[in-house]
């Protein structure tokens, strides 16, 4: 028997449900039509999460907002994306560096590429693309391990792992400290908050010497019909 969906996690499920109809850039209105809901509920619910959303509202907004209602409650975070499924007509784009540039653009979360004391280590990171750099805030003895001089790289990536359909964009070149007053002032305004909260005062940014990146999408399918 289906229970209805309560309790303290219903904040994160309407961060969750914002979050996804802001990357389709529908309305709430546009999002209660799909999902046959009344949108004044929806707004309540996404700015007061109070109360309880039944079993079946919820798999009508995972439709509406073409996901899962796993991935809206969240039930999906603790374990790595699924394995890469080829599509039926796979279609390889290598991408310039004018289209790479156009996927930094929005920032987001990327992976900053570096060598530590163990080793090369992949660190995610919130990060902004200001004036064709990539920046970032982090502690200070990450920035003293990024900032020596030594060749880093930077990946970001979107999977659709329905479609089997995504993008990545590889960037390699070198982290400076950002310690300018009037760059600081620039990049404080930028609003670069970083991922993992605590104090994380000090500022990176990597100057890209080299970018590739390739995107996969689904060419139409060939046949005859019968």
């Amino acid at each position: 028997m289906s229970s209805p969906t309560s309790g303290p996690h219903l904040s994160d499920l309407a961060m969750r449900i914002a979050y996804r109809r802001g990357e389709l850039g529908l309305s709430r209105e546009e999002v209660a039509r799909r999902a046959g809901m009344d949108a004044g509920y929806l707004d309540y619910f996404e700015r007061r999460p109070i109360g309880v959303l039944s079993i079946a509202a919820l798999y009508r907004l995972a439709s509406a907002l073409e996901t899962t209602p796993e991935a809206l409650a969240g039930g999906d975070v603790g374990r790595p994306p699924g394995p890469g499924q080829a599509g039926p007509q796979p279609v390889v784009e290598i991408l310039t560096r004018e289209q790479c540039e156009d996927y930094l653009l929005p920032g987001g979360i990327g992976r900053v590429v570096f060598s530590a004391a163990r080793g090369p280590v992949a660190l995610p990171v919130n990060f902004r693309f200001v004036e064709g750099r990539i920046v970032f805030r982090t502690e200070a003895s990450a920035s003293a391990t990024l900032t020596t001089g030594e060749p880093v790289g930077f990946e970001v990536d979107r999977i659709d792992e329905a479609m089997s359909e995504g993008w990545s964009v590889l960037v390699s070149g070198h982290a400076q400290s950002v310690e300018e007053p009037e760059e600081l002032e620039i990049l404080v305004s930028a609003g670069i908050d970083p991922w993992a909260g605590g104090d994380r005062e000090a500022f990176v940014r990597i100057t890209i010497d080299e970018i590739s990146g390739r995107s996969i999408r689904q060419g139409p399918v060939t046949g005859h019909e019968h």
